[in-house]
């Protein structure tokens, strides 16, 4: 009758102790699963600013060119004078 009461201590302290081991796995996974969705949604700002830095720049490519080609136009002119 020892040995069992023995046996099922230790088994008893065994899941006990896994318990606890799986309430501080969740608690470490509940805490990545709000860091992943912070990361988330840093990235979709960071993708929102990205595409207007691109429009910025294709606005001023498109400025650039236009410039260029009325220079181009200016100088042939004067050029033919």
């Amino acid at each position: 009758m020892k040995s069992i009461s023995r046996i099922m201590a230790v088994v008893f302290i065994a899941v006990l102790a896994t318990g606890c081991a799986n309430s501080q796995l969740q608690s470490d996974v509940d805490q990545l699963k709000a860091q992943m969705k912070e990361v988330s949604a840093q990235a979709a700002e960071a993708n929102e600013r990205s595409k207007a830095a691109e429009a910025t720049a294709n606005r001023a490519e498109q400025t650039a060119n236009d410039t260029n080609s009325k220079l181009d136009r200016m100088f042939k002119k004067s050029m033919m004078k």
